[in-house]
């Protein structure tokens, strides 16, 4: 009854009634035993939990270099184009919404990071949207951009890595 009192909000009791039955109802074993199944059962959390963080870092930083990636490669393809040099605040917000929606994201902190990156790409804010700030477009710049994010691509550290 002691072994429920103690475990019971760690364990199913079926567990404990097992581990009584494989120690033999020896009290002390029993005891030492369910300690050593609590202890790892929290490290397994534990881990689950790092894992968990872990991948959502990992989708924010998808995010933020699909998005930048998306707006650089515009300009640089389509550098007459005006539209493309500007970006609208509510549907920079919306399809930012959607995706870190789909890949349970934090949008704040990724909403950040953007406005960030687009202010280092060149980017100046006014009213709802984003514009580039430069009549002229720096193409080296957003070219340094450019290589600066698409090289932090996984594939790419795999090729680095595998090569070196």
């Amino acid at each position: 009854m002691k072994l429920f009192k103690n475990f019971c909000n760690q364990l199913e009791k079926t567990t404990i009634s097992q581990t009584w039955r494989n120690c033999n109802q020896i009290f002390v074993d029993t005891i030492v035993k369910l300690r050593e199944i609590c202890i790892t059962l929290n490290l397994n959390e534990l881990n689950t939990y790092k894992i968990s963080l872990l991948y959502q870092e990992e989708n924010e930083f998808k995010i933020i270099r699909e998005m930048c990636l998306h707006i650089l490669w515009n300009i640089l393809k389509y550098p007459k184009h005006i539209k493309y040099r500007q970006i609208h605040k509510q549907a920079l917000y919306n399809y930012l919404s959607q995706k870190c929606h789909t890949l349970g994201t934090d949008f704040e902190r990724i909403l950040i990071a953007i406005e960030k990156n687009l202010q280092f790409i060149g980017f100046k804010k006014e009213n709802d949207k984003w514009y580039y700030r430069y009549n002229n477009i720096q193409l080296s710049h957003l070219w340094k951009c450019y290589r600066l994010v698409i090289n932090l691509q996984p594939m790419y550290f795999m090729c680095l890595f595998c090569c070196c």
